[in-house]
This record gives structure tokens, C-alpha cells and sequence, in this order.
């Protein structure tokens, strides 16, 4: 089996282009397959989806459902740890079971103990969670030596500032695909597998960065852009596309070939920028009060940070620091300014969907909120709130749906989740404000876009999956499943009984 993985490549655009052409290899394996858009676990949470798919349970099961995460014994958000996560990626199973596998750059995963496994970690990913690590270790020169480094940035040399060069940054990714795809062909012919996943990482960045270039409605939309840029984003699919042609044909018709992607993209009208003011506005953020020493502290050191220009902190971060001193200064500056003593709720930063978190007595160790009661009186009365907000430009609902993590999720990782989801509604089209006859209207000076990490385009939750090859019925479109049923769908498909704790079906490549 080969698994394809599309890093956040949307449903709807590859409809489209599939429609008018750009995609032949997509196009005709459609014809000959199976399609089937999915439900997914980034209907709720978007970074949950590639972690819900490797370990067929939900995020309150595995607990890796953002780029920050709670984690019992810490009061502020701390970056995720795949290691840590505790149900096995699908591929350690296949190994367990004596299957050779070859995995390279899944997202939010870490190396496995396998003597059966050659693993490309965090190679080409958009996003490193775990650093980079290639088994076994002898591989690793050979791979430089034949490949050189993968040569597009990862999220940390981007999202301080819009890229500098967008024309540069199109090049860089269009290179990566080829460069991606040389290496998982070459992997694919020097390594034994029966088990194969390859994923392209270059449809997420893409999406986030290039959006605004070919949507003309997008109000940072510019139309005297240069027409490379126009089309950058397509031209990153029909690179897969080919990419795809090419790994499909090498696999050969023996193969099952699946194509995947846990959600999709589109335009960024996410409000979640507003709501750090909404809740400092209703006294459930830094309360007025005494303050003390630590608050004053806090204070002096996020206003001596801001002294120093954007630009210049960016640059520096860019080029001078590594990922990993990056990653712990952003964590450090997340919550700089928190008096948690004064404090009932608080956001966990987040550029798309909203997260918010009650600083809960007896869970968070500087909580104040008690459980019970009152707890559930500032979820519900939270909800209403959010509820209620429009976009005051024109009178739209601002959340298309709220939701409290408790009516969603009752695993033994739900201590580690936000409270309440904050699903923004793209007809809203939120930029710089929200409104509600309780609150009044709530305001930053930047939209969303032009805010770090400077998204045009954002997650929206369109994944699909394609299959085709031996026991697949040709030209179907099936809906109905869920990423969840991939990984005990997989091991079905190998012989080897799921456990248990898997809830999704085993039938995707069912005859």
C-alpha cells in the first residue's frame, strides 16, 4: 500500500482544478477509483486531523491537537510532544507485525523503535514538532549526499513575517516537490515496504500565503500582482499532481494507492485576533485589580519587547536564531502579561479556530475558578456570549458554531483540551471587529492577515481520501467516512485485527 499525504490540501480546490484539467494524474484516478470526502477530527480541532488519522482516535486520546497545548502541571500553553503521544502511530503496528515500512515527513509524528521502518522525520515537513531524525541513522549521509537539504522553509523561518520574497518563497516550494518526490522514489526503490507514506508538505504553505493572489474577493487581494503569483497556488497542486503520476506508476498496478488529506484551506476570516480584548473587556482577562509586583513585571517586559520594531525582531528570529530557541521564545511570549490570579479565561493562541480556557481550580495550578457550579454557569454564559457576536460591517453571525469540549469529548486526554471552540463563520468575513448588544463593539487595529503568522488562507475542514488499485471500485464517489477510519482500515487491510480503542470502520478498501 501507498499513502499519498496532501498536507492541508483542500477538497474544493482539487475539485476544481480536476474539473478544468490542471490535474490529470488526480483526474484520472478518480475515474478509476474511489473518492470519498471526509468528516474529520479538524471539524473541531484542525492540527488533531494528521494525528487522528495515524492512531484512529480522537484528539482527547492523543492529546496533539495544536501547535499549543495544555498539559496537566503546566499553567500555560507548552508546545506538543508526539513522543509523548499515547496510542501507537499505524505504522509501528505494521512494523510490530513484521511489515516493512517506509514513512517520510508525517506531520506531528516522531521516530519509532523499528527494525523494520525507515523513517524520514521532520525532513520536509511545514511544521517541525519533533526535530529532524532519519533511520536508520546510515541513511541520513547517503541522503545528503545524494539529495542535499529540502530546500524550502519550515514555519519557523516564515510565520514571524509574510515571506519577504513571495516570488522566491513560490520557487522555493515548487523545487521542494520535485525535491520530495526524487527522494520517496529513490526510498522507494533502495528499501523494502509493504507499507509506504509519503506526504507533501507544500500544499499548506501554499495555502496560507498565496491565497489572496487568485481570490479576488479577498480583501488583501492585489491586482497588479505578478501572474506567477496569480497561479502559485495551483501551481503547487499540479506539481503534486505530477509528483503523484510519478509515485503511482513506480509503485505499480499491484499497488493500492491512496491519496489523503486531513482538511482542506481557504480564505482566513478568523476572529480569533479579538479575542484576547473580548475577554479583557469582561474582566475574565487580567481582572482589574492590585496587580503586585509580578504583573508589573510582566507588563515591563512585554512593553520592553515591543520597543524593539517587528521588523528587526523578525529578522533576527529569521536568520540568527534556530527553530527550536524560536519556538521557546514564542511560548515565552504567549502569556507574558497574564496575571493568572486575576484571570478566569484565557485564549490559547491560535489563528483559526478559537480556543479558550477556563483557568479551573484543582486542573490548572494557579486556577481560580472552582468546579461545579460555577464552572458550568461561565461555560454556558461564554457561549451565549460568543453566540452572539456579528461582524458590525454587516450584521453576519461572527461564529458559525460554539462548542463546549465537554458535550464533545469525554476521553482521558480531555483535561488537556480547550473549553470552548470557537468556530468562525467565513460569510462573516471578520477583520478588524466583532460585536454584541452585551459587549459593544470589540476592535484591533491589524485584521487577522496581517498579524504573525500572516495568513491569507486558513484551515477549513474539506479532507478526502482517493483510492485506487487492486479490490477498488472504479469511478465511485462514497461519503459517509472519517480519517478515523484509516488507520484500522489499514491494518485490516494487512491482516491485522485493530484494537478496541479505534472507533472508526475498517472498510475503506473493503471490495
Amino acid at each position: 500500500m501507498l499513502v499519498i499525504g496532501l498536507d492541508a490540501a483542500d477538497r474544493q480546490l482539487i475539485d476544481r482544478w480536476c474539473t478544468d484539467g490542471s490535474l490529470p494524474n488526480l483526474s484520472s484516478m478518480r475515474v478509476a477509483g474511489t473518492w470519498r470526502p471526509m468528516q474529520t477530527t479538524a471539524e473541531h480541532m484542525h492540527v488533531s486531523a494528521w494525528p487522528s488519522l495515524y492512531t484512529g482516535v480522537a484528539p482527547d486520546h492523543h492529546g496533539l491537537y495544536h501547535a499549543f497545548v495544555m498539559r496537566d502541571g503546566e499553567q500555560a500553553p507548552v508546545r506538543p510532544d508526539p513522543a509523548a503521544c499515547p496510542h501507537p502511530w499505524v505504522w509501528k503496528t505494521l512494523s510490530d507485525h513484521g511489515k516493512s515500512c517506509i514513512v517520510a515527513d508525517a506531520f506531528m509524528s516522531c521516530p519509532v523503535d523499528s527494525a523494520t521502518a525507515t523513517q524520514l522525520v521532520d525532513w520536509g515537513t511545514w511544521t517541525h514538532f519533533h526535530g529532524t531524525r532519519i533511520l536508520p541513522q546510515s541513511l541520513a549521509p547517503e541522503i545528503e549526499r545524494r539529495f542535499g537539504t529540502y530546500p524550502a522553509e519550515d514555519h519557523s523561518r516564515v510565520g514571524m513575517t509574510p515571506p519577504p520574497d513571495p516570488l522566491g518563497f513560490r520557487e522555493r516550494l515548487l523545487e521542494a516537490v520535485e525535491h520530495k518526490t526524487e527522494v520517496l522514489l529513490w526510498l522507494m526503490r533502495e528499501r523494502p515496504w509493504d507499507f509506504f507514506l509519503g506526504v507533501f508538505a507544500e500544499p499548506h504553505p501554499a495555502g496560507h500565503y498565496f491565497w489572496h493572489y487568485q481570490d479576488s474577493d479577498y480583501p488583501s487581494h492585489q491586482t497588479d500582482a505578478d501572474p506567477a503569483l496569480q497561479s502559485a497556488l495551483r501551481d503547487v497542486y499540479v506539481a503534486i499532481d505530477t509528483a503523484i503520476g510519478r509515485l503511482a506508476e513506480a509503485a505499480g498496478p499491484e499497488t493500492v494507492v491512496l491519496v489523503t488529506s486531513g482538511d482542506g484551506m481557504g480564505p482566513n476570516y478568523s476572529g480569533s485576533h479579538l479575542l484576547k480584548p473580548m475577554l479583557t473587556k469582561t474582566a475574565l482577562l487580567n481582572a482589574p485589580g492590585e496587580g503586585g509586583a509580578g504583573g508589573e513585571k510582566r507588563d515591563l517586559l512585554a512593553t520592553l519587547r515591543n520597543l524593539i520594531p517587528r521588523e528587526l525582531r523578525a529578522v533576527v528570529s529569521r536568520n540568527l536564531l534556530p527553530g527550536s530557541v524560536n519556538q521557546k521564545l514564542s511560548m515565552r511570549w504567549k502569556t507574558t502579561g497574564t496575571a493568572w490570579e486575576r484571570t478566569k479565561v484565557f485564549p490559547i493562541d491560535n489563528a483559526n479556530e478559537g480556543f479558550l480556557r477556563v483557568n479551573l481550580r484543582g486542573r490548572d495550578p494557579q486556577g481560580t475558578v472552582p468546579p461545579g457550579d460555577e464552572l458550568e454557569a461561565l461555560c454556558n454564559d461564554l457561549r451565549i456570549m460568543l453566540d452572539e457576536l456579528v461582524n458590525p460591517a454587516n450584521g453576519i453571525k461572527a461564529a458559525s458554531s460554539v462548542e463546549l469540549s465537554d458535550q464533545l469529548f469525554d476521553g482521558p486526554l480531555r483535561r488537556n483540551l480547550p473549553d470552548l471552540l470557537v468556530h468562525w463563520n467565513p460569510q462573516a468575513r471578520i477583520t478588524t471587529s466583532i460585536a454584541s448588544p452585551a459587549l459593544g463593539t470589540i476592535t484591533h487595529e491589524c485584521a487577522g492577515y496581517e498579524l504573525s503568522p500572516f495568513y491569507t488562507g486558513n484551515h477549513h475542514p474539506r479532507a478526502f481520501s482517493l483510492a485506487t488499485g487492486p479490490g477498488i471500485a472504479g469511478g465511485q464517489r462514497v461519503e459517509g467516512a472519517h480519517i478515523l477510519d484509516f488507520a484500522p482500515s489499514i491494518l485490516d487491510f494487512f491482516g491485522i485485527a485493530h484494537p478496541a480503542n479505534m472507533s472508526g470502520r475498517a472498510d475503506l478498501f473493503a471490495s
